[in-house]
Formats: C-alpha cells, sequence, structure tokens
C-alpha cells in the first residue's frame, strides 16, 4: 500500500502544478491590445475678404487619398473649378476645366516631374482653349526649372515662356538661405523679400500666408504654378526650420530703392500644436493694416502603431 500512497500523492502534486502553471501562464501573457496615434492632415486655408494690396487669393479645401496623398483642391469660390491631382512614378498632375462663359472652355494641366529625393526638377505648364465647343488649341506653353543647394534648398527658380520652339525666360527668383531658413528672396521683377524667423518648428500651413517665402509671386500672369507654389511645396525643396515674424520687401533697380512693405506675423495654435490661424500687420505699398488674419483647418486621422 506505502508504494500506492506514494504513487498517489505525486500523481495529484503533478495536477495541482500543471494547474498552476496554466494559471501562470495565463497571467503573463496578456491578450495584446491595438495602439493607434493620432495626426493631422491640413484641410481649409482662408483668407479674409479685406485686401491691403495684396494679390487677392481665394481660400482652399483638401481632400486626401487613402494613402494621405493630395486627391482634390477646390477653391472656396464655387465659381472656380476643382483641381484634381495624380500620381505616376516621378511625376505629380494637376488638372482642371475653366469655362469662364458657355462659349469658352479653358483646360489647364501642369506636370511636375520630380527627381529621386522627391523635389521638383522641372514643370510644365500648358492650356488648351475651346470656343465654340470647336478644336482645342494651344494657348499656354510654360516651363519652370528648379535648382537646389546640397542640403535640398532652392537656390533659384527660372520660368520659361515657349513662342514655337524658342523659349524667353519670363521670370525667375533668387534664394539665399542662413541657418536653416530662407531669408531673402530676389526676383527678377525688382522685388528683394527679407525674412526674419522665431525660434520655434516651421508649421508648414503658414507657407499660404502672403508674401511667404513660397508664395512671393505678386504681378499678374497667367503662369498658374508661379502663382499657386505653396499648392505644390511638398515638392519644392528643404522648408525653413523656423516661422517667419518679420517679412521686409523692397523695390530695387537701378534708379530706386523703396520700401514697398513691412509686415509682422504672430501665430496661434492649438492643444495639438497646430497653427490655427496667422495674423498679419503691418505696411503695404504706403497702406498701413492690422490683424489680416489667415486660418487653417484640419483633419483628424489615426494609424496602428505596429
Amino acid at each position: 500500500m506505502k508504494p500506492f500512497s506514494c504513487y498517489f500523492i505525486f500523481a495529484a502534486l503533478i495536477s495541482i502544478f500543471s494547474s498552476c502553471s496554466d494559471e501562470l501562464i495565463k497571467l503573463y501573457h496578456p491578450e495584446e491590445l491595438e495602439v493607434f496615434e493620432c495626426y493631422w492632415l491640413l484641410e481649409t486655408v482662408t483668407y479674409p475678404n479685406e485686401n491691403p494690396g495684396f494679390s487677392a487669393r481665394n481660400g482652399h479645401t483638401f481632400t486626401y487619398t487613402d494613402d494621405d496623398l493630395m486627391k482634390t483642391i477646390k477653391s472656396l469660390n464655387k465659381k472656380d473649378s476643382t483641381i484634381v491631382v495624380d500620381y505616376l512614378n516621378n511625376k505629380v498632375s494637376y488638372s482642371r476645366i475653366i469655362r469662364p462663359n458657355e462659349n469658352m472652355a479653358y483646360y489647364d494641366s501642369l506636370l511636375i516631374f520630380l527627381n529621386a529625393d522627391k523635389r521638383a526638377k522641372y514643370a510644365l505648364h500648358h492650356r488648351y482653349t475651346e470656343e465654340n465647343r470647336a478644336s482645342k488649341i494651344m494657348s499656354i506653353n510654360d516651363s519652370t526649372t528648379f535648382v537646389y543647394d546640397a542640403a535640398g534648398y532652392m537656390k533659384q527658380l527660372n520660368r520659361y515662356s515657349f513662342a514655337g520652339n524658342v523659349a524667353s525666360l519670363t521670370y525667375s527668383e533668387t534664394y539665399t538661405v542662413v541657418n536653416g531658413n530662407i531669408t531673402e528672396v530676389s526676383t527678377s521683377d525688382d522685388y528683394r523679400f527679407i525674412y526674419s524667423y522665431d525660434d520655434k518648428v516651421h508649421a508648414a500651413p503658414s507657407e499660404y500666408c502672403y508674401e511667404m517665402p513660397r508664395n512671393t509671386f505678386n504681378i499678374g500672369t497667367d503662369c498658374w504654378l508661379m502663382y499657386n507654389l505653396p499648392l505644390f511645396s511638398d515638392y519644392m525643396g528643404t522648408r525653413s526650420k523656423n516661422n517667419v515674424i518679420h517679412t521686409e520687401i523692397r523695390k530695387i533697380n537701378e534708379k530706386e530703392d523703396i520700401l514697398y512693405a513691412d509686415i509682422r506675423y504672430e501665430y496661434s495654435f492649438d492643444e495639438n500644436e497646430l497653427v490655427t490661424k496667422a495674423t498679419m500687420s503691418g505696411v503695404m505699398n504706403n497702406k498701413s493694416f492690422e490683424n489680416y488674419v489667415t486660418t487653417f483647418s484640419y483633419i483628424e486621422k489615426e494609424k496602428k502603431i505596429e
């Protein structure tokens, strides 16, 4: 009987130990929970109705693909046509149809060619005019080239207009970068933009404000790209690392050096450190202005943390 008793006790201990072990396994291997983090995409940019002398711009609403690429750009002016964005290998295209009246239509296409670093090498702007539903005739044939420094900042931008096979340089901008910020933009139409910065991390939506380094083209033109550089700025090289707080614009040529504008910027941020508005005050072409506000709103999204 004694050997049998020992066997029984041993078997019981094994059963108890196994039961405890199963509980310990469950205790130290809880079910894994999915963890997500939030991020935001720019949804709208709006400008005030008052304008102290800037080239008037309409606000925009942006939509995105499932991969967070820009899909459409809709003007807040209902008369403006929607811009459709498409992607193919090393190209990004923007297209729109403008119908000023029943008998006229303009077909705009802007094709940006990217290098291996996803920066624009050059861009083509073609416009075809259709009148009375006749065949389309090319009415604009422009191109723009971009040159960058070793750090990826824009150094030179040149815009050309084609007449037949002959290209003529019609506009250019030269950029100066100091300590990671674009401190000066000189244009071929004799304007010089001088920038001062704060020490905060650059808020990219602020580039939509008037007279920013990517928003300096302020003369009347049919050059779609030059007039809307902020829309394409993801492909225009390295951004400044801080925020512009002061812009001085001078009109300089052989005969004169005139202060054209003196502008100060103040920024408001929300609890997620997203810029919600930029307030401009100062002088523009001898006209003082205060509290000229550009506003921004965002789409909140989330992604799974692997």
